[in-house]
C-alpha cells in the first residue's frame, strides 16, 4: 500500500470528525470564521507557520522543507451554500438556511489530512508545501482574488498549484482530470423587457412584455442550437422570470434572469453579442424596448498539461492507474480557482463520491448531497503525492501561454 494512504487510514476517523463537525455548522462567503478558527489551530498544532484573515477569513499555512528553492501549494474552498440541507445522520446541518452541498467540508478535511501527512516527513520534502483554505467560491466575485491580492501566492511564491473537487458523477475512489480547459467561462445576466401596461380585454392599447419575454427565451434557444459549432460546450439558459401582478393586468415589465456558459472567453463574449443582438432585434419586433445587464463571472479553468501527468501518475500510486480518469469532456460549472491559474500552472481534478448502492448519488448543490467519508483518507494521500512528486520533479511546468490555451481549445472542439 502506498506510504500516504497508509497513514492516511491511521487518521481517518481524524478526518470524518472534522467533516462532520464543519457540516453541522456551514458558513457562508466570507462569514467562514469559525470554520477559518478550526483549520488555523489545526494547523498551528502542526507546528505550520499560520497566516490568517488572508483575503478575508482564509488561512494560509506554510511547511517548510528541506530546500526551499521550490513551493508548491494546494487550495482548499471552505464555504457553504445558502440553502437548507435535507441529509441524514448526525452531521445534518444545525444553522438554518446554510449547507455544504458541494462538498468543501470534504476539500477542508482532506488538505489538513495531507497537511498532517506531510508534516511527519517533512524533512525528506525538496521544498515548501503552502495549504490555501479560500473563503467564498460560491459567492461571486469569489475568494481567490482577495487572496491573491493579499500575496497568498507570493512570500514564498508558488511554482504550481493542486485543487481537488469531490464529484458524486464519478465512481467512489477514482480520479478524474480533464487537461486543458477544464471549466467554463461564465457570464450572469438580467433582461428587463420593457412593455407597456393596460387591461388584458384591450392587448391592442398595450405592448405585452409577457408575450415579448416568452419570445426572446425562444429566439434564444436557436443561438445555441443553429449559430454556433454543435461541438462546442456552450449553454445559454433562464433561471428565474418575473412580472405581473394580476391575471386581468398587461405588466410594464417582465424580468429574466439566466447565464452563459462557454469553454473559452472568446466562445463567451461571442455568444453575449448574438443574444443582445437577438433581445435587441425581437423587442423591436413588439414595439417595446430592453435593458440588459450582462455581468462577466469566472474565466475557464486551465489545466497545465504538466501539472496534469504529476497528478495523473501520483493518484495513480494511491488508487491504482484503472481508477485514475484523463477525460476532454469539460465540467460545465464554474471555479474561481481559475484566478489562480491564471497566474501559475495548476490542476484542478475531481474525487470521485458517486456511490448508488450507499444513496450517495446526489448531485452537487443538491440538498440531499452527500458522501462516503472513506474518500476524506485518499483525497489527502493523493494530496501528499502531489507534494513528493511535484517537489522532486526534474522539470517544473509553466503557465502555458495564450496560444497554447486557444491550442488546447480546438483540441478539445475538435475531439471525437
Amino acid at each position: 500500500m502506498n506510504r500516504f494512504l497508509t497513514d492516511a487510514k491511521i487518521i481517518q476517523a481524524e478526518l470524518g470528525e472534522i467533516r462532520r463537525d464543519l457540516h453541522r455548522h456551514p458558513e457562508t462567503g466570507m462569514t467562514e470564521t469559525r470554520t477559518a478558527r478550526i483549520v488555523a489551530d489545526y494547523l498551528k498544532g502542526l507546528g505550520l507557520s499560520v497566516r490568517e484573515g488572508v483575503g478575508g477569513t482564509g488561512v494560509v499555512g506554510l511547511l517548510y522543507g528541506q530546500r526551499k528553492t521550490r513551493t508548491v501549494a494546494f487550495r482548499a474552498d471552505m464555504d457553504a451554500l445558502p440553502m437548507t440541507d435535507r441529509t441524514a445522520g448526525e452531521h445534518r446541518s444545525r444553522i438554518d438556511g446554510k449547507a455544504h452541498a458541494c462538498g468543501h467540508d470534504g476539500h477542508t478535511a482532506m488538505l489538513l489530512g495531507a497537511a498532517a501527512l506531510l508534516r511527519r516527513g517533512a524533512e525528506t520534502l525538496e521544498g515548501n508545501v503552502k495549504f490555501i483554505f479560500q473563503p467564498s467560491e460560491e459567492r461571486l466575485p469569489g475568494g481567490a482574488l482577495p487572496m491573491i491580492r493579499d500575496g497568498v501566492l507570493d512570500t514564498p511564491r508558488v511554482d504550481g498549484l493542486f485543487t481537488c473537487h469531490v464529484h458524486p458523477g464519478v465512481p467512489q475512489g477514482s480520479v478524474m482530470v480533464t487537461p486543458g480547459y477544464c471549466t467554463v467561462s461564465s457570464a450572469g445576466f438580467t433582461l428587463e423587457v420593457i412593455g407597456k401596461g393596460g387591461h388584458v380585454a384591450l392587448p391592442h392599447q398595450a405592448v405585452d412584455p409577457i408575450v415579448m419575454a416568452a419570445d426572446c427565451i425562444n429566439a434564444a434557444q436557436t443561438i445555441i442550437s443553429r449559430r454556433t459549432d454543435p461541438l462546442d460546450s456552450i449553454i445559454l439558459a433562464f433561471g428565474t422570470i418575473h412580472g405581473g401582478t394580476a391575471n386581468n393586468i398587461i405588466p410594464d415589465t417582465v424580468t429574466l434572469e439566466g447565464t452563459i456558459r462557454a469553454l473559452s472567453p472568446k466562445q463567451r463574449d461571442r455568444v453575449v453579442a448574438m443574444f443582445r443582438e437577438t433581445v435587441e432585434a425581437t423587442a423591436r419586433k413588439h414595439g417595446g424596448d430592453f435593458r440588459l445587464d450582462v455581468r462577466m463571472e469566472y474565466p475557464s479553468v486551465y489545466n497545465a498539461l504538466g501539472m496534469v501527468s504529476i497528478l495523473r501518475e501520483a493518484a495513480a500510486k494511491v488508487v491504482g492507474a484503472s481508477r485514475v480518469i484523463c477525460t476532454e469532456r469539460p465540467f460545465m460549472g464554474g471555479e474561481d480557482v481559475a484566478y489562480f491559474h491564471e497566474r501559475i500552472p495548476g490542476a484542478f481534478w475531481f474525487m470521485g463520491t458517486g456511490n448508488p448502492d450507499m444513496g450517495f448519488d446526489h448531485p452537487l448543490h443538491s440538498p440531499l448531497f452527500d458522501f462516503d467519508e472513506t474518500v476524506l483518507s485518499l483525497g489527502a494521500a493523493i494530496h501528499a503525492q502531489c507534494a513528493a512528486d511535484f517537489l522532486s520533479a526534474t522539470v517544473v511546468p509553466r503557465v502555458p501561454g495564450a496560444e497554447t490555451r486557444r491550442q488546447g481549445c480546438e483540441a478539445s472542439r475538435n475531439r471525437p
